[in-house]
């Protein structure tokens, strides 16, 4: 049964626009098409109807979506079909490394109505302007909130019991690496790194849970800030590496250098922090037991969700801006021309 996965490529986090693009598909694939354009020119709309037709027609995709504007995919796999489609342009401009053998590129930009779009200069020109501003405040904002975020982990740390999570985590990597093989035909990146959470226009989105179909075990990571989740995540990775397993590791969307889930392919399990797979999994691994929270500083941890939110109202803001350029473009676009190449792309990946 065709299922679709949701995942984020890129990510508003502490440290900017993070791209993690260079995981869209592995290089045993059959074609990345790239697709360059314009606002309002489509892209995305393409690919969910290409996504449609991959589903119905019996395969799974993979959606991945834009960090501001979660509504709207930056890209798409077809797994089984080893086929990849990816918007191609700024600000995760993407080049093809194989053009004309596995690598393609799809170039929208040539149905815009120049003559048109120059009685429209001005506006432009001002939307992005604001653009830019909104997304530097924004990323001000998260990187105030990272700050924020460390003071709280420095302080969590001194109240935690490490060496007996130490044992606990010793105990898990005994328990998950001794399942036993499940997948031993696994075809992809040896080491995929993603997001399946980001911070959006629209708010905290979490992707997790389209994450957990088919897998046979999942673990929930339970912990507040500073109980060493990332630490534990990293010594499963040390692990699977060390058995020449495939992995995919997910990043946390504020600090991309902490991670949030990890799933080994072979052993089919997933181990992750993300509340929304709580509800779903076979087992806890609860790392606040051994956190002693009577001395939490409620006052940091408001700080630091008002500087969260505060980031997010500035994603609205750069929304709004982009809202304006695709109704700009769409007045200067043919879009018989566009129809016609996503017509040719159906029939080529389909035939």
């Amino acid at each position: 049964m065709a299922n679709i996965r949701r995942v984020f490529l890129g990510g508003n986090t502490a440290e900017g626009f993070y791209s993690l693009h260079d995981n869209i598909i592995d290089i045993n694939r059959n074609m990345l098409y790239i697709i360059k354009g314009m606002p309002g020119g489509g892209k995305s709309s393409m690919m969910k109807q290409i996504g449609k037709i991959a589903t119905d027609n019996g395969y799974s995709a993979e959606y991945q979506h834009c960090p501001s504007d979660p509504n709207s995919i930056d890209g798409i796999v077809i797994d089984k079909l080893r086929i990849a489609i990816v918007d191609g342009t700024l600000p995760h401009a993407i080049e093809p490394v194989y053009p004309g053998l596995i690598d393609h590129i799809i170039d929208l930009g040539q149905y815009i109505e120049m003559d048109k779009l120059q009685l429209y200069k001005d506006e432009i020109m001002l939307a992005k302007g604001n653009n830019k501003s909104s997304y530097r405040r924004a990323f001000n904002f998260f990187k105030a909130s990272k700050s924020i975020y460390e003071e709280i982990e420095n302080t969590n740390k001194s109240n935690v019991d490490f060496e007996r999570i130490n044992k606990l985590t010793l105990n898990y990597v005994d328990r998950i690496f001794n399942e036993g093989v499940i997948v031993d035909d696994f075809i992809g990146f040896k080491e995929r790194h993603l997001f399946s959470e980001a911070y959006t226009p629209e708010g905290y989105i979490d992707y997790t849970p389209s994450l957990l179909d088919g897998k046979k075990y999942r673990y929930y990571l339970e912990g507040n800030i500073g109980t060493g989740k990332t630490t534990f995540l990293n010594r499963i990775i040390e692990e699977a590496k060390m058995r020449n397993y495939h992995i995919e590791v997910y990043h946390n969307p504020l600090i991309p250098s902490k991670l949030d889930s990890v799933i080994i392919i072979e052993l089919d399990t997933i181990i992750s922090t993300s509340i929304e797979t709580k509800k779903y999994i076979h087992a806890v691994i609860d790392f606040d037991e051994f956190f002693d929270d009577e001395n939490l500083n409620q006052e940091d941890f408001r700080l630091f969700s008002s500087l969260v939110d505060r980031g997010i109202y500035a994603l609205e803001g750069a929304t709004k801006n982009h809202l304006v350029l695709e109704n700009i473009y769409k007045k200067c676009i043919n879009y018989e021309g566009i129809n016609q190449v996503r017509d040719r792309l159906i029939n080529e990946i389909f035939e």
